[in-house]
């Protein structure tokens, strides 16, 4: 079919993004249009779509839908194809492919051969190949590659959120200046003392489905995923996408473990790893139950940084979904001495929710909480494992499961004085709650993935 007009971003030779559309004409005055993101400096045709058969108001209605988000000028046919593909030569180069979309859309392009009058375009910046992304972990998805291909020879730059495609400009890959792995040390005496550490971290990120990242990472998506993005999430087959799930948490924690840089927190708050723990919550299995649990042993910054104050919505129903067949695993982390004590009490509040989900498990969940005191009897004293605060928090759960049968325990731990009453008060007022209050775990984490979205969408 000929090809009708042709657009693109004007302008796009300084910020090195735009947007190109082709059409192509049906002989029944409709058409198809072919619309591809483009960065020429770096990564090639990093999206694209097509619309067939549109009718002339369709078609009109579209355009205009692009004219409102992008300065359009209309162009040549040559100039377009030399830009596409030439782009993804520049992009081959680095060792970067096409998105997989573009295995289809290539087709409304014209055959790459020397029919085609040539125009030759700059990519880059300076020559060189270089990444402007919204963090290190959609960068991360290209390292291994350009590496491969260039070496140390390309740019990135960390972009400041409020300037986009601008930043701070770094040039080989020397993640060592940015990242480091220093762990916090708490230097109160009746806290417990932060002391965790691990090595297993992967160095590079390799997933299987890469438009994950992006999609994750994106602002716009922070805190909540429409249903249509969890449909299209969840149409990966289950076990593919809990293992990419699964490798974005372990490699974006090895990088955010210990000291997370200034350039880091003023840019924006990472809200990926919070949805790959909600996710793994609807996909998981035992394996990804230590994933998630490696996540929750980290630092108070890490939490600050990943989850805000929305920390609990994300990690409570997750480690119910994927603890509650699993509480030695879930007994076995709260017995790890040196973590962080607000971390910990996600673990109460999850097995705490089986009495609500399941409460014909109600007595076992009481000997996992008998267990657990008995086990912190005689370490309160040293802070090991559990301090003053973490006792107060969880006997504020106690009371909302009216745990009546664990107040000999509880008053055991209170005797020692180092219980912190700011949390709850002082035993005789959790004596009289748990046995009178009308709590009953009200707090409602739901379960199902869009309502949980739905409910997350409160913190945006």
């Amino acid at each position: 079919m000929p090809i009708g007009d042709c657009f693109l971003t004007e302008g796009w030779e300084d910020c090195g993004e735009l947007m190109v559309w082709v059409s192509q004409c049906h002989p029944q005055q409709t058409y198809t249009v072919g619309i591809y993101l483009i960065d020429t400096f770096c990564c090639g045709v990093k999206d694209s779509h097509w619309y067939f058969s549109l009718d002339k108001s369709d078609y009109a209605d579209l355009l205009k839908k692009m004219e409102e988000c992008e300065d359009l000028k209309k162009v040549s046919y040559e100039e377009v194809h030399n830009l596409i593909y030439g782009v993804i030569s520049f992009a081959q180069e680095g060792g970067i492919e096409p998105d997989s979309s573009f295995n289809l859309t290539q087709f409304l392009l014209e055959e790459d051969t020397e029919d085609i009058p040539l125009i030759e375009y700059t990519f880059g910046k300076d020559g060189r190949h270089c990444i402007f992304t919204d963090n290190r972990l959609e960068l991360s998805a290209y390292v291994t590659k350009l590496q491969k291909a260039l070496g140390d020879d390309f740019l990135f730059v960390l972009p400041d959120m409020d300037k986009p495609r601008e930043g701070r400009e770094y040039s080989g890959f020397d993640f060592a200046g940015l990242f480091s792995n220093k762990n916090d040390e708490d230097d109160e005496t009746d806290t417990e003392r932060y002391s965790f550490t691990y090595t297993g971290y992967p160095e590079n990120l390799s997933v299987k489905y890469e438009w994950l990242i992006p999609l994750l990472s994106n602002p716009d998506n922070a805190f909540y995923l429409s249903d249509e993005l969890i449909k299209s999430i969840l149409a990966v087959p289950r076990d593919e996408l809990r293992k990419d799930l699964e490798q974005i948490v372990l490699y974006e924690t090895g990088y955010t473990c210990g000291e997370i840089p200034d350039e880091c927190w003023d840019s924006k708050t990472d809200t990926e790893l919070l949805h790959c723990i909600v996710l793994l919550g609807e996909v998981g299995n035992e394996e990804s139950l230590s994933t998630v649990l490696l996540s929750l042993c980290q630092n108070q910054d890490y939490y600050d940084f990943h989850f805000g104050d929305a920390a609990e919505e994300a990690y409570v129903p997750t480690l119910y979904m994927l603890g509650k067949d699993h509480l030695d695993k879930l007994m076995e982390y709260m017995k790890t001495p040196g973590l962080y004590s607000f971390a910990r009490i996600h673990i109460v509040e999850a097995v705490a929710r089986i009495c609500r989900y399941q409460p014909e498990r109600r007595l076992e969940v009481i000997e996992w909480f008998r267990h657990l005191l008995s086990f912190y009897d005689g370490r309160l004293e040293t802070c090991q494992c559990c301090d003053g605060m973490l006792i107060g928090m969880l006997a504020n759960s106690l009371i909302d499961m009216h745990a009546m049968e664990l107040l000999p325990e509880i008053k055991k731990l209170y005797d020692t004085g180092l219980v912190d009453e700011m949390c709850c008060g002082d035993f005789e007022e959790v004596q009289n709650e748990i046995l009178h209050s009308s709590s009953d775990l009200s707090e409602n984490y739901p379960v199902d993935i869009y309502e949980r979205y739905h409910r997350l969408k409160r913190w945006i």
